[in-house]
């Protein structure tokens, strides 16, 4: 598992020219679900104005204009909250996170450009005795999968996707909070960088080697099904997406799960920037349920539709034409919460037994 900061550490997000754009997803994350307090956000475009009123999370932190202003509000370290297609690290980052490091910062890095390995940078970082979290750093050694989570008696659910970036860890996180809600021993296995810096621990499989990406999810839900009932691993990618679905198909196999919810963005029609259309929710599903019966046979049980900037009577009409093409339940786990997504799951498991 990676090793994360203390939960106490105080936060200074770095989003600079992207804050409330599709590229700062991992800084909205960390802000709406993550264990660590939040001193600022570092933006110059939207300094001035608080996070809430920036991009509407329930967060009052201030937005300021460089990492010199973030220190008056007290930041132990400083997390990069912008994730770009490749995870290499800009140029012009470099000075920043040099200053960070030189006021007292450690550094939570989730590209997969590592800081440890950039000379300057882990330089500067020893001199003053700061830490730098490489997140997307695989542990080692890792197992190749061999398929043993098919044989647990624990409900493994994971969220499989109609595309990158729609909402897996979203929707998985919604629903191991109301797995807890409904009293029940419940674990989130963090697979992607964002993931990792929200609940302190996990693997990014897009950073393993492809012989073991499979072993790593796998070892990841055996060790959880220890002292947990309910596990739910965060999807990543598509099984559509040519860049990514490799990915996805290693979580499918390591995790073996029971049960699968489809997570989809109302708006999308192509697959990421690509000219390449979306497949349609039921296309999706097949695919997802062949896959997994090479190995377990899981259902898709519902449908996570994420209508982020959609009004209300669009995202209800968006949701209920998905209700009316799959005969699932469908719901904005943001705007409508996971209850009967949460149903679906329980009401698998019996018909299952």
């Amino acid at each position: 598992m990676a090793t994360y900061l203390e939960p106490q550490a105080r936060l200074a997000i770095y989003a600079e020219g992207e804050f409330g754009k599709k590229h700062a997803k991992t800084a909205e994350g960390v802000i709406r679900y993550g264990r660590n307090p939040v001193a600022a956000v570092i933006d110059s475009a939207k300094s001035g104005a608080t996070v809430r009123e920036a991009v509407g999370l329930n967060c009052d932190a201030p937005i300021v204009a460089s990492v010199g202003d973030s220190l008056k509000h007290s930041p132990s370290a400083l997390l990069l909250g912008t994730a770009w297609t490749g995870g290499a690290l800009p140029a012009h980052w470099r000075k920043d996170i040099i200053q960070a490091l030189e006021s007292g910062m450690d550094i939570v890095n989730g590209l997969h450009d590592f800081l440890e390995n950039d000379a300057e940078i882990s330089a500067v970082a020893k001199r003053h005795g700061r830490r730098l979290f490489d997140v997307r750093k695989p542990p080692m050694p890792l197992p190749v999968g061999a398929g043993l989570a098919k044989d647990l008696k624990q409900h493994v659910i994971l969220t499989v996707g109609t595309d990158c970036s729609v909402g897996k860890m979203t929707a998985s996180l919604e629903l191991d909070a109301e797995a807890q809600r409904r009293g029940k021993r419940s674990k989130f296995i963090a697979t992607g960088q964002t993931g990792i810096m929200i609940c302190g621990e996990g693997i990014a499989i897009d950073r393993v080697i492809g012989d073991f990406m499979a072993g790593a999810t796998e070892q990841m839900v055996m060790d959880a099904a220890k002292d947990h009932d309910y596990i739910f691993v965060e999807g990543q990618g598509s099984l559509s997406h040519p860049g990514f679905s490799g990915v996805s198909l290693a979580l499918i196999h390591g995790s073996a799960p029971k049960t699968m919810i489809l997570v989809t963005k109302a708006t999308k029609t192509n697959i990421c920037e690509l000219p390449l259309p979306l497949p349609s929710l039921t296309t999706t599903i097949k695919a997802n349920e062949h896959m997994a019966s090479l190995l377990r046979p899981a259902k898709v049980v519902g449908i996570a539709m994420n209508t982020w900037g959609m009004s209300k009577e669009d995202a209800d009409r968006a949701i209920q034409q998905a209700r009316e093409e799959t005969g699932l339940p469908c719901q904005d786990p943001v705007r409508d919460g996971v209850k009967e997504l949460f149903d679906a799951i329980i009401a698998n498991e019996e018909n299952s037994k």
